[in-house]
């Protein structure tokens, strides 16, 4: 087992040779535990250029391949508690991500970890930087805040955070509030459930993953080609390729509004409760003048929300 913690011979390394390409130089790898809510995964990094490929050790030099990432469409972050459950170390840890994850990656040393982390964010700025288009038209649907589903396009660019939109969002919209009181969830063809950030993650690299994704090329692993085209960057790809952004209260903002309810006398004609978990398809979303009572009602542990949920209030233990 300390064989997959020493340093790895490109040459001897059937995975690193399978990504080798004329515009793509190998730079390092590691052994690192990734960390997400309560489960964590033994894992190795291997580090180009442009990209970050994430494999499960075998033996010392043949590993399978779960994952791997675009660096221009990768971040950084610290906010470890809000990734994974437990005590993580923040001298040997950070958030590592890419388009629909986010994990804590705890390396073996601080050292160790200082020295992923400038690799990684020297790459990533050299990326972004070497990026085309440098900035796309992103649309923002705004839920539950008024009486319907209402939309903006913005032009986002590739180092503007989820914070950074949300605020965007909201001066457009003429909506009052900071990036506190809102969250940006992304509807994705590639996952079950929409799924809300953080806020440091990079929303022009969320999309970008969906189109370039869409794209034809030559290989699966090298750069895709510069011939962005503009019908790319609208909706027209496949479902399963799509995502939407959608701008919703967040947590604490829907919490306000539980308590302010409960000091009135009047019943809300949505509920709360079925926004807290809806699941519906994002189609129903691209209706703009869509009334927000139209949501299909969510159901917890398979029971319908109004069976277990008395007065439109969520239990106290989900509170």
């Amino acid at each position: 087992r300390e064989g997959c913690f020493s340093p790895i011979s490109p040459e001897a390394c059937p995975l690193v040779q399978s990504f080798m390409c004329h515009n793509r130089t190998f730079i390092l790898d590691g052994h690192v535990q990734l960390k997400t809510g309560l489960q964590t995964q033994e894992r190795h990094l291997f580090l180009f250029t442009d990209l970050l490929v994430v494999a499960k050790s075998k033996s010392h030099s043949h590993f399978k391949l779960k994952c791997q990432a675009r660096l221009c469409e990768m971040w950084t972050a610290f906010c470890t508690e809000e990734v994974c459950e437990g005590s993580t170390d923040p001298e040997r840890s950070f958030v590592l991500g890419w388009p629909t994850t986010n994990c804590v990656a705890n390396f073996r040393s601080a050292e160790q970890k200082e020295t992923w982390l400038s690799f990684l964010q020297s790459r990533i700025r050299e990326e972004k930087e070497k990026d085309y288009p440098k900035s796309i038209p992103l649309k923002i649907i705004a839920k539950d805040v008024g009486t319907c589903a209402y939309s903006k396009t913005l032009s986002v660019t590739n180092v503007d955070t989820a914070n950074d939109v949300i605020l965007m969002a909201l001066q457009q919209l003429g909506i009052n509030g900071s990036e506190k009181d809102y969250k940006l969830w992304v509807i994705s063809g590639r996952e079950d459930a929409p799924y809300p950030l953080i806020g440091h993650e990079y929303p022009f690299g969320i999309k970008m993953s969906h189109i370039r994704d869409a794209m034809p090329h030559g290989s699966k692993h090298c750069s895709c080609p510069r011939q962005l085209q503009g019908s790319f960057l609208t909706e027209q790809l496949p479902q399963e390729l799509q995502c939407q952004f959608v701008l919703k209260p967040s947590r604490l903002a829907v919490c306000q509004q539980l308590n302010d309810l409960s000091q009135k006398s009047f019943k809300r004609k949505r509920s709360i409760i079925n926004w807290a978990f809806w699941r519906g398809p994002g189609t129903h979303l691209d209706n703009t003048s869509l009334s927000s009572t139209s949501a299909a009602p969510g159901k917890l542990f398979g029971l319908l929300l109004t069976a277990i949920c008395e007065d439109d209030n969520l239990p106290k233990p989900l509170l």
